[in-house]
C-alpha cells in the first residue's frame, strides 16, 4: 500500500462548497436574446476588457468552452450534440436538450465575443465574470459532478453589477422575495442579539432547524480538537486514507490511493476550507462517531438527537441515492432503527453513480440539522476551543477560506473571518464568524432548503446578500 505524504492546498474564496454539486440549471433566454433578468448593455463601451487566465482544472477546461462557444460562429443543433455528450452530465443532458443548449448560446452570441474578467474557482465549482463587447457583465457558474461531467450552469446578471442593500430593511426585502425556504440571520455574540432576522415567504419560523449540508463538519472539527485536548490524538497524528472512508465529492482526497497518508491537521484543513467530504469521514471514523455525536451537545445544539445517529457523508450517499435507495426508510425508522441501517451499509469503495445525485432527501431526516442559534453556538464554542492550549489551529483552520470576495475580505473593518458552507440537492447554506477591528464580533448564517434544487442553483445572488450583510456591520453600531 503506498504511503504518499499529502497535505492540504490552499483555497481560493468561493462563497459556497459545497457537500455535492447537483445543482440543475440552464440560463433561460429572454425575448431579446439574452437571459432574462440581464441588464441593459451599457451605452457605449469602456474599453476592451482585460482577460483573465481560467484554471488549468476541469471546471476551467469546461468554462472554456462554454465561453468559446457563446463566441464563436452559430452552431447547429446537430453540431453541438456531440459536444452535448461530451461535456454534459447524464443527468443534465437527459433533460436539456442539444436544440435548447444551442438556443442559449447563440442568444448569447449575439453580443460576443464574452471574455473572462473575474474567476473564484473550487474543485468542481466555477463563478466566472464574462463581459461582452459593449461591457455588459453575467456571470457564469458552473459545477462539476464526480466524473467531472457538467451538473449545473446558469448565467446570471453579474453580482458585480448588483447595487447592495443599504440597510437592514433592504436585506430583509430581499430574502422576502427568495422562492426557496430562506432564512437569514445576523448576530452580535456578546450580547446574542439579533441585528436581522430575514426569511423568505415560505420560511414564517427563523428558529426552525433547517438542513444545513456540510456546516456539519464544525462539529467535527470539535471533536477532533476535543481528543486533541485529551491527549489521544494530535493534530501531527498520522491518518491512512482507506477505501472505507472515500465518499464523492467535495473534495480531491478521495483520488488518492489508499495508503495515502494525510496528518490530521491537514485532513481537519480540508474538510473546512475544501469541505472534503473523504477528510471529513476519515476524521469521523479516527475520533468515532459517538465524539461527534457529543460535540453536537457541548458546543450548544439545541436538540443533539436530531442529528443522531449520526450520518458519515458517504453513509448520506448511500442510503440516499444508493440503488435501491433507503430514503424512506431512514424517514420512518426511530434511533435504533437509523442504527441498524447505517450498520447494514457496505464497507469498502463507496458503489453511489455521482449522476444520480439529483433528487432532494433532506425531507426525509437525511441531512444535518441546524438553527441560526445552534451556528452561533458552535461558532463561538469553536473560537473558545482555540483559546486553549491545544486549540490554536482550530482558528486557523476556520480562516483558510473566509467565503466572502475582496471587497470585505480586504477591508480594514474586519481583522478575522471564519466560515463554512454546505450543500446538498434542495440545500444550500452557509455561516460566518467575524472579528471587527474594534474588537466586537458577530454571526452570520444563510440556509436554504427547497424540493425543487433549481430555485438555489444562483449562489451568487444567495450569498450576495452575505456579502451585504458584512459590508452594512462594518459600520453597526
Amino acid at each position: 500500500m503506498p504511503t504518499t505524504p499529502r497535505t492540504a492546498p490552499a483555497r481560493t474564496a468561493l462563497a459556497a462548497l459545497a457537500l455535492t454539486t447537483a445543482a440543475l440549471l440552464a440560463g433561460c433566454t429572454g425575448s431579446g436574446g439574452t437571459p432574462s433578468g440581464t441588464p441593459a448593455a451599457s451605452a457605449a463601451s469602456t474599453g476592451s476588457p482585460t482577460a483573465v487566465a481560467l484554471p488549468e482544472t476541469p471546471v476551467g477546461e469546461h468554462a472554456a468552452w462554454v465561453i468559446e462557444s457563446i463566441s464563436a460562429e452559430p452552431t447547429e443543433p446537430d453540431q453541438i450534440e456531440g459536444q452535448v455528450a461530451e461535456r454534459l452530465s447524464p443527468s443534465v443532458a437527459s433533460q436539456l436538450t442539444p436544440a435548447q443548449l444551442a438556443e442559449v448560446f447563440t442568444g448569447l452570441r449575439a453580443s460576443g465575443p464574452w471574455v473572462p474578467t473575474s474567476v473564484q474557482s473550487a474543485e468542481s465549482q466555477a463563478l466566472i465574470t464574462i463581459v461582452d463587447r459593449d461591457g455588459q457583465k453575467l456571470d457564469l457558474q458552473l459545477s462539476l459532478d464526480g466524473e467531472e461531467l457538467i451538473n449545473g450552469i446558469l448565467f446570471s446578471p453579474s453580482a458585480a453589477d448588483r447595487v447592495p442593500a443599504a440597510s437592514w430593511q433592504e436585506l430583509d426585502d430581499t430574502v422576502a422575495q427568495f422562492a426557496a425556504d430562506t432564512t437569514l440571520v445576523v448576530t452580535d455574540v456578546s450580547s446574542g442579539e439579533r441585528i436581522l432576522e430575514a426569511t423568505s415567504p415560505g420560511q414564517s419560523d427563523a428558529d426552525q432547524s433547517k438542513p444545513s449540508g456540510s456546516m456539519f463538519k464544525l462539529y467535527v472539527l470539535g471533536a477532533v480538537a476535543d481528543a486533541v485536548a485529551a491527549g489521544t490524538l494530535a493534530w501531527d497524528t498520522p491518518l491512512t486514507l482507506t477505501d472505507a472512508v472515500k465518499s464523492l465529492p467535495s473534495g480531491d482526497l478521495r483520488t488518492e490511493p489508499s495508503g495515502t497518508v494525510i496528518t490530521v491537521q491537514d485532513a481537519a484543513a480540508a474538510m473546512i476550507s475544501e469541505s472534503d467530504n473523504t477528510a471529513t469521514d476519515l476524521l469521523i471514523a479516527t475520533v468515532g462517531p459517538e465524539a461527534v455525536e457529543r460535540s453536537f451537545a457541548e458546543l450548544g445544539h439545541h436538540d443533539p438527537a436530531e442529528n443522531t445517529p449520526l450520518l458519515t457523508t458517504r453513509a448520506l450517499f448511500e442510503l440516499g441515492w444508493g440503488s435501491p435507495s433507503s430514503a424512506s426508510d431512514w424517514a420512518s425508522a426511530d434511533a435504533d432503527g437509523r442504527r441498524a441501517l447505517l450498520a447494514g451499509l457496505p464497507t469498502g469503495l463507496l458503489d453511489v453513480d455521482a449522476a444520480a445525485v439529483t433528487t432532494p432527501v433532506w425531507e426525509q431526516g437525511l441531512d444535518w440539522f441546524t438553527t441560526p442559534d445552534d451556528l452561533v453556538a458552535v461558532h463561538r464554542g469553536l473560537q473558545q476551543k482555540a483559546e486553549t492550549p491545544t486549540g490554536a489551529p482550530v482558528r486557523e483552520i476556520l480562516a483558510i477560506n473566509p467565503g466572502l470576495g475582496e471587497d470585505i475580505t480586504g477591508s480594514d473593518a474586519w481583522s478575522y473571518i471564519a466560515f463554512k458552507g454546505g450543500s446538498s440537492v434542495g440545500v444550500l447554506a452557509g455561516s460566518w464568524y467575524l472579528e471587527r477591528s474594534d474588537g466586537r464580533a458577530f454571526t452570520i448564517s444563510i440556509q436554504g432548503s427547497s424540493d425543487d434544487p433549481a430555485e438555489l442553483t444562483d449562489q451568487a445572488l444567495f450569498f450576495g446578500q452575505v456579502a451585504d450583510a458584512a459590508a452594512l456591520l462594518e459600520s453597526q453600531d
